[in-house]
């Protein structure tokens, strides 16, 4: 998601309201996520005081996190700051490229409009009720659904308005726009409306409402409209095969809300910031340094640092694309100085950057747990994705070896004396340290994972202050990234909880597990199947829709044929880990190849031995639970 950053920053809309307008709510979502920081700090501090944490607090937490996910989001659509699949306006001619420019808009303006119905009802019905511990009407909490819709129908109009007087078109494009959406809202009526679409639903509700959520969600996806918009609108219109659209519509935002309105998620923004403050203060190079010292031993000495930098930052980061950015951007210039094959470089980079999404503290493996509803918890998690996220590197490891021995390069010829070996430990004692108080807090009952996550931020923050690394204008910029970064995956998390409602509703994972049932009627097929389809559904798509769409699928399927929960989330990270690399559309792929200058094409040659290794890795830790559970079991969870 980093790659977006520039993007988001960069507003979309011109204007001196639009850009007051950004200004503001980005100033708004950095006192908030202050106020959090100050929130879970008296959390933990409660905890120890008054051997009890505060209510207060933790409602404050609970509510403050929603309106930091619809504020957050509401801020990102000032800029592309949302997930999307951009794939079918990259092939358009330039006119075909600005007409679905203007679908889109139209698309936003309109989930934006049913958000302002949606928060006008739930404010009229429960906006007199007050919260049991701060004692505030609801109205105002609720309020901010309409504050989200807002700002969606504003950016886009003024997207709309942008283009209109920037590509020398006139209104033709908009036109073409608002009938090609015109024509489909007929046609989608007239379905709804038609005898065989009646009957279809009446004898099979389930396959039918499959079919619908995935069609309509897919179309959505293809015309590049934001992933959380293509998965709710889905959600919307299968659940409109049973009940009436005016009794869903006002219900979407109000159903959103209690989507986000969990303590659990406070584990994302909190671990996010501290990774954030790690990476923007210079704490995480220090493990940069670490792994060169560490890699230099072995022969192609570049190529192992890569990988286990990759390893080490990713802890930090959480983030597969903040890998390959910031170790490739390291690690090319100096592999290039050298004569290193750049090819083979890149696509070392890019196959190591998403194990230490795999390594704790993991978002991935949050939003997972979350998914779940806390059947694998959060710290079991953690525990179990250590042996899988070093299998992933040792994978790219085993075959920079061989390339590296079979082309002639050598270890560094240059070895660190002891002196500088253990300074460059020390120094990267203290970044490692945040890692392992947070586990071993956590395994030792010194506090939850949530309230682990409020521990990273304060170590972070306290060794940003010690190193004079950390100034308020740079924390501003931090805090109001950590917002947008944790908006747009909010976001997307309650948009997915009408997806969620209607598969439910349609009993669809029981119809997947039917269909699953004529194909193999074993746990191993089953397992082998799914592991296929989340390769190729991780080719187009991210992690965390990938993860929010099919886990509520899979889950129930694998749970009854006896699959742990924890194991399996780790097969499914593991899984969509790989996807993120894998061409032609891998986001981390097109990092690693911007970084180093190599075209993709090149830098498949060298991935495909790669992933034949990280695959026989996925097999195993798919076929022997052990790997991932040895750990959790062994510290009883």
């Amino acid at each position: 998601m980093d790659e977006h950053l520039a993007a988001a920053q960069a507003p979309l809309t011109a204007g001196w309201a639009a850009e007051t307008t950004r200004i503001v709510i980005q100033m708004m979502l950095a006192l908030l996520l202050a106020l959090m920081v100050a929130a879970i700090s008296w959390q933990v501090g409660s905890r120890y005081l008054f051997d009890s944490p505060s209510l207060l607090s933790e409602e404050f937490l609970r509510f403050s996190l929603v309106w930091l996910g619809f504020l957050g989001a509401g801020a990102c659509f000032f800029g592309a700051y949302h997930m999307n699949l951009p794939m079918l306006g990259e092939i358009l001619s330039p006119r075909g490229a600005t007409v679905l420019a203007h679908v889109n808009a139209l698309i936003n303006i309109l989930f934006g409009v049913i958000l302002i119905w949606g928060g006008w009802k739930s404010i009229a019905v429960n906006g007199a009720t007050v919260s049991p511990m701060l004692q505030i009407q609801m109205g105002i909490i609720l309020s901010v659904i309409i504050i989200c819709g807002l700002l969606i129908v504003f950016t886009q109009l003024g997207v709309i308005r942008r283009r209109l007087s920037q590509d020398g078109q006139g209104l033709a494009p908009l036109a073409q726009a608002v009938g090609a959406l015109g024509i489909v809202s007929v046609l989608i009526w007239l379905i709804w409306k038609s005898a065989w679409l009646n009957a279809a639903v009446d004898s099979n509700l389930e396959l039918t409402s499959t079919i619908v959520l995935f069609l309509v969600a897919t179309v959505l996806l293809i015309l590049g409209a934001p992933i959380a918009i293509g998965l709710a609108m889905a959600g919307v219109l299968t659940l409109g095969l049973q009940l009436d659209m005016p009794r869903i519509l006002p219900t979407v935002g109000e159903t959103m809300f209690n989507g986000l309105d969990s303590f659990g998620f406070l584990a994302l923004p909190f671990f996010i910031l501290a990774g954030n403050i790690m990476n923007a203060t210079g704490l995480a190079r220090r493990l940069i340094d670490l792994a060169m010292l560490l890699g230099g031993r072995f022969p192609g000495s570049l190529w192992h640092t890569n990988v286990l930098a990759n390893m080490l930052f990713g802890t930090l980061s959480g983030s597969g694309i903040a890998a390959a950015s910031a170790i490739g951007g390291i690690i090319a210039p100096v592999a290039r100085e050298k004569g290193y094959d750049m090819a083979m470089t890149t696509a070392v980079n890019a196959a190591s950057a998403p194990a230490g999404m795999l390594i704790p503290p993991s978002g991935a493996l949050i939003v997972y747990s979350l998914i779940t509803g806390g059947s694998a918890s959060i710290i079991a998690l953690f525990m179990a994705g250590y042996l899988p996220g070093i299998i992933m590197g040792v994978s790219v490891m085993i075959w920079a070896w061989w390339y590296a021995k079979k082309n002639g390069y050598e270890a560094d010829a240059v070895r660190p004396t002891r002196s500088e070996a253990i300074r460059t430990v020390l120094r990267a004692l203290p970044s490692m340290l945040l890692v392992i108080i947070v586990i071993a807090g956590i395994l030792g009952g010194a506090f939850t994972a949530i309230e682990g996550s409020g521990v990273a931020v304060i170590y972070a923050l306290v060794l940003g202050v010690i190193y004079r690394a950390l100034s308020l204008e740079r924390l501003y910029t931090i805090l109001v990234d950590t917002a947008l970064m944790t908006g747009s995956i909010l976001f997307l998390i309650a948009c997915s909880t009408m997806m969620m409602w209607a598969m439910t509703f349609a009993s669809i994972p029981e119809t997947v597990a039917s269909l699953l049932s004529l194909v193999a009627d074993n746990k191993f097929m089953v397992l082998l199947i799914i592991n296929i389809v989340l390769l190729i559904v991780g080719i187009p798509m991210d992690m965390a829709p990938a993860m929010l769409i099919f886990t509520p699928i899979f889950y129930p399927i694998v749970t009854q044929l006896g699959v742990d929960p924890v194991h399996f989330g780790i097969i499914m990270v593991y899984n969509l880990a790989m996807g993120i690399v894998t061409p032609p559309v891998g986001t981390v792929l097109f990092v690693a190849c911007a970084i180093s200058g190599e075209r993709i094409g090149a830098v498949t040659k060298p991935l495909l031995p790669i992933f034949a290794l990280q695959i026989a890795g996925l097999l195993l830790i798919t076929y022997v639970p052990a790997i991932s559970l040895a750990l959790p079991r062994l510290f009883g969870l």
